[in-house]
C-alpha cells in the first residue's frame, strides 16, 4: 500500500472546481522549412532510407489533435524544400561528400555542430513573416549532425524550452522553433514537444522539484522513483513505474492517480495499477507520449491555484500566458 498512500497525498490542497468544455481549439500557425539536399535524382532523406518529412508533419499534426482532445490545431501555412545543408555558427556549410563522411565515421563530424539560428532567421525572413502574422511558430525539418535544438524560442521575453533563447531577435512576438529529424520518427517528435511542456510548465510554476509535490505541475509529472514513491503521470523520460530513463516498457506495476488527472482542475483521489501495458506496445515510447498528453489538463477556465485548466494554452499561446503574466502566476 505504499505507492497508494503516496498517490493519495498528491491530493492535498488541490483545488475542486468543475472544468468547462473548450469551443474552439487553439490554432497554431507553422512554417516549415525542411533542409532536404538533392542527391542525384532524390533527396537526402530518400537516399539514406529515413522518413518522408510531409507525412511526418502530417502524422504529428493528427497526433497533436488526437491527445490534445482536439484543443491544438497546427496549421501548416507555408513549406519550403530547402536544397542545401544549414549553416553552422561559425559559417560552415556541409558537402554532401562531407555529410556522407560523418555519417559513417561519426568522427569527421563538424564542431560546433550547431545551425546558426539568426542567420536562418534573416535568410527566411521570419521575423517579418510572424509580424505580418503570416505565422506562429517554425519548425525544422533535417538530418542528424545538421545542429538544431528539439525546441528553441526567440524574441521579446523568450525563455528556455530545451533548446537556444534568442532574445535578440526584433520581432513584435516570441516564437518557437521546433527541430525535427526526418530520421527519426513520431515518437521523437512528439518527445521534443514533451521537452518543451516540461520547460513550459516548470516556469509557469516557479520552479520543478520532482521530489516536492507542492505545485500542481510537480503533482502531475510524479513518478515512484524520483517522487518518493507518488505516481501520477510521470514525465518525459520517466514513467510513472520507470525506473530509469526512456523506461517505457517497465511492466512493474504502480499505483497511479493519472486517471485523476483527466477531470482537472476538479481532482478526486482515484489510484489504479498501471504498468507498461496501460499505455500499450509493441511501440512502447510512442505510445507513452501519446497517453502522457492525453492526461495533460485540457479543461477551460481557471483552476483555484490561478493555473489555467487548459495547459495547452501555456505551451502554444505562451506570450500571454505565460510571458506576459509571469508576475501573477503562483
Amino acid at each position: 500500500m505504499k505507492y497508494l498512500a503516496g498517490v493519495l497525498l498528491l491530493f492535498a490542497g488541490v483545488a475542486c472546481s468543475t472544468p468547462q468544455a473548450e469551443t474552439e481549439p487553439l490554432v497554431v500557425k507553422v512554417a516549415v522549412i525542411n533542409f532536404d539536399p538533392v542527391v542525384g535524382d532524390s533527396t537526402l532523406h530518400q537516399r539514406f532510407g529515413w522518413q518522408n518529412p510531409k507525412a511526418l508533419a502530417e502524422e504529428y499534426q493528427a497526433a497533436i489533435s488526437e491527445i490534445s482532445h482536439n484543443r491544438v490545431r497546427l496549421d501548416i501555412v507555408s513549406w519550403q524544400d530547402e536544397s542545401v545543408f544549414p549553416i553552422k555558427t561559425d559559417g560552415f556549410v556541409y558537402s554532401l561528400e562531407e555529410f556522407e563522411q560523418c555519417w559513417e565515421t561519426r568522427t569527421t563530424c563538424h564542431d560546433p555542430d550547431g545551425i546558426d539560428y539568426l542567420a536562418m532567421f534573416s535568410n527566411y525572413n521570419i521575423a517579418q513573416r510572424i509580424d505580418a502574422g503570416e505565422m506562429d511558430e517554425v519548425w525544422i525539418f533535417g538530418a542528424p549532425y545538421m545542429g538544431f535544438w528539439e525546441s528553441s524560442m526567440a524574441g521579446p521575453g523568450a525563455f528556455y524550452i530545451n533548446g537556444g533563447v534568442f532574445e535578440e531577435v526584433e520581432v513584435s512576438k516570441p516564437f518557437a522553433i521546433m527541430g525535427f529529424s526526418y530520421e527519426r520518427r513520431l515518437a521523437e517528435m512528439i518527445h521534443n514537444l514533451c521537452h518543451r511542456t516540461e520547460a513550459t510548465m516548470e516556469k509557469v510554476s516557479g520552479g520543478w522539484d520532482t521530489t516536492d509535490l507542492s505545485t500542481d505541475w510537480a503533482k502531475f509529472a510524479a513518478n515512484a522513483h524520483q517522487s518518493n514513491g507518488v505516481a501520477a503521470v510521470g514525465s518525459c523520460h520517466y514513467p510513472p513505474n520507470g525506473v530509469e530513463d526512456y523506461d517505457y516498457d517497465n511492466l512493474s506495476t504502480v499505483w497511479s492517480s493519472a486517471s485523476a488527472w483527466m477531470d482537472y482542475p476538479h481532482l478526486e483521489e482515484k489510484a489504479d495499477s498501471i504498468n507498461a501495458d496501460t499505455w500499450g506496445g509493441p511501440e512502447y515510447h510512442l505510445n507513452y507520449m501519446k497517453w502522457w498528453f492525453s492526461h495533460l489538463p485540457h479543461a477551460s477556465g481557471p483552476s483555484e491555484t490561478g493555473l489555467l485548466s487548459n495547459w495547452w494554452a501555456y505551451i502554444f499561446h505562451f506570450q500571454e500566458n505565460v510571458i506576459e503574466t509571469a508576475n501573477d502566476l503562483p
